[in-house]
């Protein structure tokens, strides 16, 4: 049986699962732009045929094998099979590595259904023809390509990968739009405009939203950037916290590691490094079910960022208090976090979904790359329902970070308290010392 599956992604990309493995490749054979995606991929022998002329090619290397076809077919990434997850699996969180994100991170992005037809919708909606736009974190650079699709006549990307910027860059022109996209690479706080832009868009987002300091890039961007009266894409996005009795994922941090730490002399060794005291000094990328909730989600922070552009921006460094009420008996083991973005006039982004669609990936609700922030308690609480869960959650700079970076520190502290007694206490943050 041939479960082979082919799917169509932005920036005419093919992605191929296939036993066990996955590739992304261009979209058009380079012998005379067949539709890859209508090939047949052979699972015994890892190659694909294009179906116009029967020009094979080998998926990892991308090489000729048969046919007409003398130039090799692009493979963008070649690894073993990626987006398949279960409820409750851990993995190390992507927003605390973004300066190491590589080829296959980004092909996680572009075949992220949920945010990709988000974004490209929101796009579309608001961006005219003759419009000048930012934007900000530009990547393989899509949203730059949809921005330009609805006319933009021009579209500065910035970004601080300057390998994955000089390849949107060279894409970009290969769709012919070389003179109105304008590659910038660095970082947005120490770069200038010749000009100001009537939109800045992002997806700078992490799954607490200010995990990849958004918050300040995008005011900065706002203040410096963006012309009076112009728009801001996301327009506003909220985060929410909510207790869960999650004891997978909890017993996988106490008798394993995350999917992606490699062995536990690696996740030990991992911890050592950002002077964790334990598994739990960390948060995690998780999809937790809406059946381990405890209680109603509470809102964490709101940042509108279509605000005053005058404005002194949001604050940074905060501590929110939250309480919340035990709404059935469970095993309490931590929090999960997640947003839901505005992104224009009609179209939001929510990430809260729990849909894995592990029979049909098009059924998901879930988003592939950001998925929810698991942020654990190190001993579990039994709680009952009308018990109290209270959290102060924080967000600071450690001494040793400028403004402005990516090292920011979060930390929950808060306990359980049932009729009147305070029956447990819990105390985690991601960087261990003083505050």
């Amino acid at each position: 049986m041939n479960d082979t599956v082919l799917e169509e992604l932005p920036g005419d990309r093919v992605r191929v699962r296939v036993a066990g493995r996955e590739f992304v490749i261009d979209g058009a054979c380079p012998h005379r732009l067949g539709r890859m995606v209508h090939g047949y991929v052979n699972p015994r022998t890892l190659r694909i045929t294009c179906p116009l002329h029967r020009s094979s090619f080998d998926l990892a290397t991308g090489c000729p094998v048969t046919g007409p076809a003398e130039k090799s077919l692009t493979v963008h990434h070649a690894g073993v099979l990626g987006q398949t997850y279960e409820p409750e699996q851990v993995w190390l969180p992507a927003s605390e590595r973004l300066l190491d994100w590589d080829d296959g991170f980004h092909d996680l992005m572009l075949g992220d259904r949920l945010r990709m037809a988000a974004y490209q919708a929101a796009i579309t909606e608001a961006v005219r023809p003759g419009a000048t736009v930012l934007d900000l974190g530009t990547g393989t650079g899509i949203l730059a390509q949809w921005a330009l699709e609805a006319g933009a006549a021009r579209v500065y990307g910035i970004d601080l990968n300057e390998k994955i910027l000089a390849a949107a860059a060279e894409r970009l022109a290969a769709a012919g739009f070389a003179d109105r996209f304008h590659p910038l690479p660095g970082l947005s706080f120490g770069l200038d405009l010749p000009e100001r832009v009537d939109f800045v868009i992002s997806e700078i987002m992490g799954n607490l939203v200010d995990n990849e300091n958004c918050v300040a890039i995008l005011d900065d961007a706002r203040r410096r950037f963006l012309r009076p009266g112009g728009t801001m894409l996301p327009r506003a996005v909220e985060s929410y916290l909510v207790p869960v009795a999650a004891e997978r994922a909890h017993a996988q941090l106490r008798n394993g590691a995350p999917q992606d730490a490699g062995s536990r002399g690696d996740f030990t060794e991992l911890l050592r490094r950002r002077r964790a005291r334990d598994p739990y000094d960390l948060y995690y990328d998780t999809i937790i079910p809406a059946s381990a909730r405890l209680a109603a989600p509470r809102l964490l922070r709101r940042y509108d960022f279509q605000g005053d552009v005058s404005g002194a921006g949001h604050a940074t460094t905060y501590t929110v208090r939250l309480a919340c009420t035990v709404q059935r008996d469970g095993l309490f083991t931590g929090f999960q976090g997640y947003f839901v973005a505005d992104l224009s006039d009609t179209v939001a982004l929510d990430i809260s979904g729990d849909d894995v669609g592990a029979d049909d990936p098009a059924a998901r609700t879930t988003s592939d790359s950001w998925k929810h922030a698991y942020l654990p308690i190190a001993e579990p609480v039994p709680v009952r329902r009308g018990d109290r869960i209270t959290v102060a959650f924080s967000r600071y700079l450690p001494a040793d970070e400028a403004e402005g970076s990516f090292g920011q520190v979060y930390r929950w502290r808060g306990g359980v308290v049932s009729g009147d007694v305070t029956v447990a206490q819990f105390d985690q943050r991601t960087r261990p010392g003083p505050t």
